[in-house]
């Protein structure tokens, strides 16, 4: 999912904290009026905000255009009667003017209830915002429904009660909660939630706690860990009889094995549910293999609001209707729970006990989004430091650009790419595949008589030809080349390295694994 940086809003925040002279702030004709402007109109109903807003500093960055984007804002504003039940359930501060003493807070709240895009409602995913927070965090939307009514809920816990309130720098969703700024982990989540002792008691004894943690050092750089868990309640395990940790242990533990060692099945079971990366409910997309922490993939088939997990591996439910019976072959997301938000990514929630399963293999393709510094790019970006990154390497050239919306002279499939030019050399390290036989092809820009000829290696051994990338492009300039076939005896990662034979530009779309 794409997310601007928070960068440019942060600096936009920044300046407008240190000293200015009134002659510098953005004005608007008396029959428009900005996001501060209107908080400070309705001060009667939102007075514990407008004082968040002065305090906090945000007043002249919302009474200005946004910078960065599409030039919007979109606030989520609280209510007065929010505030007074947000002190009323909190044990940090004792009144509201305890809360707006702790000028710091006071700053990270106002940020975390902005957004750095003007966003509709009918815009809104069912999960996370395309955009993140002046804070660099994220926000997620659920829907329920009263009657014929569709209610937003941000952060599950915030309805959306007055919607699309249009200012001339964007807009305003007036929320009956304050959301509060999320600073744990989603081992942490688990562990702080009492229905799920079992999976969390899991995680703690096999060590995968701290494989969860906020950070993790990865090609001696240090990065934001992002993942998804996928959760049982309590409950669920009660159904098999699993009431306890020990349970759990005696049902899937290895005898004569530590529960820290990857080869117990325990350990096993429970990295199962982690997926790398993350990825809220919009994001499940077709059936998609989804890389795990254990030896296998959870497969999981999208499409629209029905996503099921590991279907066809056992018959967990029965439907019957209207004399009718439905045979529920897959785990289900409870929707309306899920999408729980952490640092690290979001918890869904599931309706039964999922056990490893193998799935089959199906055609992958990578587009370079497990790379964190790509995966948080906001449009075209230039990098000079392959240092910085932990998935992909170049020599040979200063720099690489990656351009997220490709425009008509190259058409990419998603629409983004990577750009490198000169006598260079780069690698990029692919998530694990499943073991088997596979036709490996990749996508070029193979339209321009200076792009290069490159060679194709993979895991360090060279693999089939030279590729002439200056012609043979169909209508939108773009190639297929079929590199050959690969046999993978394990699931791993691997490494694809593209060298220049002949120097020139290369513009690279994705690699693709097919099943054979």
């Amino acid at each position: 999912m794409t997310r601007i940086a928070p960068v440019i809003l942060l600096m936009l925040l920044v300046c407008f904290s240190c000293e200015r002279n009134q002659d510098d702030r953005v004005f608007y004709q008396e029959d428009l009026i900005d996001i501060a402007g209107y908080i400070e109109k309705n001060k009667e109903k939102f007075n514990r905000f407008y004082d968040i807003m002065n305090v906090g500093e945000l007043t002249d960055p919302l009474s200005a255009y946004n910078p960065a984007g599409d030039g919007s804002f979109t606030l989520f504003l609280p209510t007065d009667e929010a505030f007074d039940r947000y002190i009323q359930n909190n044990s940090r501060y004792s009144s509201f003017h305890a809360l707006i003493q702790d000028i710091s807070f006071v700053r990270e709240l106002g940020r975390y209830h902005l957004v750095s895009t003007g966003i509709r409602t009918n815009y809104f995913p069912y999960g996370a915002l395309p955009d993140t927070t002046a804070t660099g965090d994220m926000l997620t939307i659920g829907f329920s429904s009263d009657l014929d009514t569709t209610i937003y809920k941000v952060n599950n816990i915030a309805p959306v009660i007055i919607a699309n309130l249009e200012m001339v720098n964007g807009y305003i969703h007036v929320i009956g909660e304050v959301l509060e700024p999320v600073n744990f982990t989603g081992y942490e989540w688990l562990a702080q939630n009492p229905g799920y002792t079992i999976l969390s008691e899991a995680l703690k004894l096999t060590g995968l706690k701290d494989t969860l943690s906020l950070y993790i050092t990865t090609n001696k750089q240090v990065v934001k860990n992002m993942y998804t868990i996928l959760a049982e309640h309590d409950s669920i395990y009660s159904r098999y009889g699993i009431h306890s940790i020990e349970d759990l242990i005696g049902k899937y533990g290895t005898p004569g094995k530590e529960l820290t060692d990857i080869d117990n099945s325990l350990y096993q079971f429970t990295a199962y549910h982690i997926l790398e990366r993350s990825f809220f409910l919009d994001e499940f997309e077709g059936s998609e293999n989804y890389n795990t922490y254990a030896n296998f993939p959870s497969s999981i088939n999208a499409a629209g609001l029905e996503i099921r997990i590991n279907q066809g591996v056992d018959t967990f439910s029965i439907k019957i209707s209207g004399g009718d019976t439905t045979w529920i072959n897959y785990i289900r997301f409870f929707y309306q729970e899920s999408n729980v938000l952490t640092k690290n990514g979001p918890i869904h929630f599931i309706s039964d006990v999922m056990e490893l399963f193998n799935p089959p293999r199906i055609e992958r393709t990578f587009q370079f989004r497990e790379e964190p510094a790509i995966d948080q790019a906001s449009e075209t970006e230039t990098f000079i430091d392959p240092d910085k990154f932990v998935r992909i390497n170049w020599s040979g050239t200063d720099y690489i650009i990656y351009v997220r919306q490709s425009g008509t002279s190259e058409n990419a499939k998603n629409p983004d790419y990577i750009r490198i030019e000169g006598n260079f050399t780069i690698e990029y390290t692919m998530p694990k595949i499943l073991p088997g036989r596979y036709a490996l092809k990749f996508r070029a820009h193979a339209f321009n008589m200076e792009n290069a000829t490159v060679q194709v290696y993979l895991d360090g051994k060279r693999i089939g030809g030279n590729y002439d990338l200056t012609s043979g492009g169909d209508d939108t300039g773009y190639k297929i080349i079929t590199v050959g076939e690969v046999d993978f005896g394990k699931y791993s990662e691997h490494t694809i390295k593209i060298r220049a034979l002949i120097p020139g530009i290369f513009i690279w779309d994705f690699v693709n694994f097919t099943p054979q």
